[in-house]
């Protein structure tokens, strides 16, 4: 296990379905990592300092995505995780909260518009993922467990995973 030193932060995450069920992730990659693969990820980000995970959720759904979340469809976070990895150099301790939002569109467009920092570089294909596509696929993703934990966070159910260690 890596030892050096890390930058402890709190993020969100939100599985976000569209009117059908479908799921959007992100295809992001880390342009200063040559050996870092590029992944489908929930959206999400850093919490900033006295924000609630609420204000957190529909914020970081704006930022990456350009979608205006009405709060109320946004359910509180079931999964909680940590994850120690690097970005652009930065080793990271994360401790995540994962919650659900529902829209009431079918894949509405994604915007980039507003990403920050070095999402409009990282952040570079979106796809609305029918839920048992995300299930059967090879691709990799971020979280890793999210084919087995979707369908447990879905139906409810409290999630509290180990230390994951990332790539």
């Amino acid at each position: 296990m890596n030892l050096e030193p890390f930058v402890e932060r709190h993020a969100v995450r939100l599985v976000l379905l569209d009117a059908e069920g479908s799921v959007l992730l992100l295809h992001t990659r880390d342009l200063s990592a040559a050996n870092f693969r590029s992944v489908w990820e929930l959206p999400g980000g850093g919490v900033e300092q006295g924000e609630s995970f609420l204000a957190a959720a529909c914020r970081e759904i704006k930022e990456e995505t350009g979608i205006d979340l009405d709060q109320a469809s946004v359910a509180a976070p079931r999964w909680r995780r940590d994850v120690l990895y690097t970005y652009r150099g930065e080793r990271r301790l994360q401790h995540e909260s994962i919650g659900v939002a529902r829209i009431a569109r079918v894949a509405p467009p994604i915007s980039s518009s507003l990403r920050v920092a070095f999402e409009g570089d990282d952040l570079f294909e979106h796809r609305w993922w029918p839920l048992q596509d995300i299930a059967r696929s090879d691709a990799l993703f971020y979280p890793r467990s999210l084919p087995m934990q979707l369908s447990r966070l879905l139906s409810g159910e409290e999630i509290v995973e180990a230390l994951e260690l990332w790539p």
